[in-house]
């Protein structure tokens, strides 16, 4: 799973591309079981943007390892 930014187009295209890369879904992603995530990547800026500080809030309360992308 991967999240990070989204408050604009290019932010989304971003975290596209990266997901892309990683072989990672998008924390967006609507269709998936967040107890089957094994670890959250997150992009630089995560903490500006309340989806992706949600989406760290439910890893950590889940204990699902986090990653840290540059």
């Amino acid at each position: 799973m991967i999240t990070g930014p989204q408050a604009t187009p290019e932010q989304i295209g971003d975290l596209s591309e990266r997901a892309g890369v990683y072989g990672a879904r998008m924390a967006t992603d609507t269709d998936f079981a967040w107890t089957a995530v094994t670890r959250l990547l997150r992009l630089t800026g995560w903490d500006t943007c309340p989806l992706s500080l949600a989406d760290v809030g439910i890893a950590v309360a889940l204990a699902i390892p986090i990653v840290d992308l540059t």
